[in-house]
């Protein structure tokens, strides 16, 4: 098994994804919907946590170069904070005026505190911290948010990758006030499990499907919490919704586009941006329990994923850029390279690179289970 061709071009279609004027990551390629630059215009939500992923990178002698993009991608989303510390959704357009929101600020807050930690600027941390108080003074009382969001009167369980980044900064800085907001939320969000293990309200619409996306990103954000607050019920609640796709994956060979909170299908096409965040979910999982499924299952995923990606140039597709959906016009993001599918993409195969380097060296330590012996060997 070799993914170091998957990783460089994924790198060099997100390298070319950067405005050169704002240095911000562009939201998507597509030579359908923009025919004259591919790009679509940049997308403060994305870049924002394109920043983690880069700073990871960045960490490692061979990708050092990507401190700079990463650094400048910060401080183009500095610079569009408001004084009262919030940061704008949708597409980046200059000279016009953009309405804060309340998940991009979140999700730009991840690069935040990315750059606060690698970086140790205070500016950064500064940021992070204001924008993360942001995100507390428009909280309500039980933890939910009624304004700067997509669907007015719907709080959707996705949020939990809001909860996330706020509790993130909340240790960070120590800050106590905001670590309770982040628990209000998360602890709102566990009235949303259902006995058959689905979390209700994943997607972007109430009493309607939810992308494998959202569904991921409401795992994501349950599991990263629970590790922070080591609360076994957030974990319970990831985990299990986790597993259950896991286990329909093994048996149908393929996870659906979409599902409804009974579990029914649509799966004329694949959501690849959600699946590589299932491979980052599944991976995550095994670090914390040494299941071999979960490993397992993340790879022979990620093999289908490697599968998809273009390694050339083409008519439609630029090379290294996960496409939203297979086909191209499945309904998640259809006839678009999104930068996000490419980042968890990048992600999910740094992570499964990191657990089969710990694998490895637990096996030569001798201290590793006999039972994972045979883990590595099937996948070179």
């Amino acid at each position: 098994m070799d993914r170091q061709l998957n990783i460089e071009k994924a790198i060099d279609f997100l390298l070319a994804s950067i405005d050169q004027k704002t240095k911000g990551s562009t939201a998507s390629y597509s030579r359908i919907l923009y025919p004259f630059k591919g790009w679509s215009a940049p997308y403060p939500e994305t870049t924002g946590y394109l920043i983690a992923t880069f700073l990871d990178l960045a960490s490692r002698t061979k990708y050092a170069h990507l401190k700079t993009p990463a650094t400048e991608m910060a401080n183009w989303i500095c610079s569009m904070q408001t004084k009262e510390g919030g940061l704008p959704g949708g597409l980046y357009r200059a000279g016009k005026e953009m309405e804060k929101s309340i998940f991009n600020t979140a999700q730009m807050l991840i690069g935040l505190v990315a750059a606060a930690n690698f970086t140790k600027e205070n500016d950064y941390l500064t940021a992070a911290h204001r924008a993360g108080v942001w995100l507390m003074d428009t909280q309500e009382t039980n933890g939910t948010w009624t304004k700067y969001h997509y669907h007015k009167g719907f709080f959707p369980s996705y949020y939990t990758r809001v909860a996330w980044p706020l509790l993130q900064i909340a240790q960070l800085t120590g800050d106590e006030k905001l670590e309770k907001a982040a628990l209000k939320t998360y602890d709102t969000l566990l009235t949303k499990v259902q006995s058959n293990k689905f979390i209700k309200d994943a997607g972007f619409q109430p009493d309607s499907y939810a992308f494998l996306h959202t569904i991921a990103y409401t795992i994501r954000g349950f599991l990263e919490g629970a590790i922070l607050a080591n609360r076994d019920d957030y974990w319970e609640a990831g985990y299990n919704l986790a597993y259950k796709l896991l286990r329909k994956y093994e048996l149908k060979k393929r996870l659906a586009g979409a599902y409804y909170s009974n579990f029914k299908e649509i799966n004329w096409y694949r959501c690849l941006t959600g699946e590589a965040q299932m491979g980052i979910i599944w991976l995550k999982i095994f670090g914390q329990t040494s299941d071999i499924r979960f490993v397992n299952t993340a790879s022979k995923l990620l093999d289908e994923l490697c599968a998809t990606q273009p390694m050339k140039n083409g008519l439609f597709l630029k090379a290294g850029g996960l496409k939203g959906s297979h086909p191209y016009f499945g309904r998640y993001m259809a006839f678009r390279q999104p930068n996000w599918a490419t980042k968890f993409f990048l992600d999910a195969l740094l992570a499964e690179e990191k657990t089969y380097h710990w694998i490895e060296h637990q096996q030569l330590d001798g201290i590793f289970d006999k039972s994972l012996e045979g883990v590595i060997n099937q996948r070179i």
